[in-house]
């Protein structure tokens, strides 16, 4: 009887070891579940941090060239006599701000596709990847037309 005891009580220390291992392993899991969701949430949150600092220096640039092109306009009028620029000039600032709807016009195709997301394969992944790092080099190039659309109008100036 003593040893169909011990044998009993065996039993349940295993199994109460067993329990135990299993809340652990519970728990454990429970927290790297945790840390990987605040993760995700850290990159959600970035990704849409990027998306509106590209937004915000799309509207800089937008409104720049907006600038630009009164001015343009202006100095081309002005004085009626002998304006000091030719107005045809007018037309930098006009070709840049196609340029730039282009860019926002592609930015808008990208969300389109990102929107699709979940249905992606490796070949779709990897085309979006592409798609962000010609738009980055399209968006520098548009940064670097309308400076140099400034630096013509005041090489003009002085």
């Amino acid at each position: 009887m003593e040893k169909e005891s011990t044998e009993i009580l065996k039993q349940i220390n295993e199994s109460l070891q067993k329990i135990i291992h299993q809340k652990e392993t519970d728990e454990l899991l429970s927290d790297t579940n945790m840390i990987f969701q605040k993760s995700d949430r850290r990159v959600e949150n970035s990704l849409n941090l990027i998306q509106n600092s590209f937004d915000r220096i799309h509207d800089k640039v937008f409104h720049f060239n907006n600038i630009l092109i009164g001015i343009y306009l202006v100095l081309g009028t002005f004085p009626t006599e002998s304006p000091i620029l030719n107005i045809w000039t007018v037309i930098f600032p006009i070709v840049n701000l196609i340029y730039l709807i282009y860019i926002d016009y592609r930015q808008m195709e990208i969300h389109r596709f990102a929107s699709r997301e979940q249905e992606w394969r490796a070949k779709e992944r990897e085309d979006y990847g592409k798609k962000i790092r010609k738009q980055t080099l399209l968006s520098l190039l548009a940064l670097v037309s309308s400076f140099a659309c400034l630096i013509y109008l005041i090489t003009k100036l002085l």
